[in-house]
């Protein structure tokens, strides 16, 4: 009979490997030599522990009255001294990470939701302890278990950018202003995939600035981002126009549309 204590290590080891090939392969290769620079697999398991006892305890009525509505947004806030060795970029995997693990965890239980979910790993300055904080969001996007979505009057600002790309083929990539960045690169689970080896694991982001514009910007990757020609800097975002020529590793990628 299988011990269930493996089980739980082996889930919370998957998810740490997850984490770190998120991440483009210079800080993939940098933590994943240096331990102090990541969190431990007991942890990550714990966090994502957390998370579901969160959802149970946490459970709303549907229309039938039945308990199965399941929060949509958490926030882990980690203390000053657990996150003060690891990078924005890694506690950002973190919560991408936890992300699709509890939305494995709502959909296996057929439960409901009233909008995507969403993990958000951020540090707390003036935390004591790490903490999981909770909310229901509407939106218009289709809720876990296939519940309707909810009038489109709940939701503002999402943006779509599409690109056209390398042998005829076509991108198109959803924002939210108060929403995670969008991450192309090389493995799956990225918002835009691009299964070549010139592109690393996560080679960089796109996002919505305060006055609206879609800015991207690279995450450490190998090879570099480049708009028209010019490469960005490691702490740099450009905005993104109509006809923008995006160079991601050996793939041009032209913008064909913003809405």
């Amino acid at each position: 009979m299988p011990d269930p204590k493996h089980s739980v290590l082996d889930k919370a080891e998957t998810i740490a490997r997850r984490i770190l090939e998120r991440l483009g392969s210079k800080v993939d290769l940098k933590l994943s030599s240096a331990s102090e620079h990541v969190l431990s697999p007991n942890v990550i398991g714990d966090l994502a522990s957390r998370l579901e006892n969160v959802v149970e305890s946490n459970l709303q009525e549907d229309e039938q009255r039945v308990r199965r509505v399941a929060p949509n947004r958490f926030k882990v806030l980690f203390t000053y001294e657990e996150t003060s060795g690891l990078s924005s970029q890694y506690i950002e995997a973190v919560g991408k990470e936890l992300t699709a693990t509890v939305s494995e965890y709502i959909t296996n239980l057929r439960y409901l939701t009233r909008g995507p979910i969403e993990v958000e790993a951020t540090r707390d300055l003036f935390g004591k302890t790490t903490t999981v904080k909770v909310a229901t969001v509407n939106d218009t996007r289709q809720a876990a278990g296939g519940s309707d979505p909810v009038p489109e009057a709940n939701v503002g600002g999402t943006r779509c950018i599409c690109f056209d790309g390398n042998e005829g083929r076509h991108f198109r990539v959803e924002l939210k202003p108060d929403g995670a960045p969008a991450y192309i690169g090389r493995v799956a689970g990225n918002a835009m995939r691009i299964d070549d080896p010139s592109v690393s694991r996560l080679h960089c982001s796109l996002s919505i600035r305060t006055g609206g514009s879609i800015a991207i910007a690279d995450v450490g990757s190998a090879n570099g981002t480049y708009v028209n020609e010019q490469l960005l800097g490691p702490d740099e975002a450009r905005s993104l126009d109509k006809g923008d020529v995006v160079g991601i590793g050996d793939f041009k990628l032209t913008v064909s549309e913003i809405t």
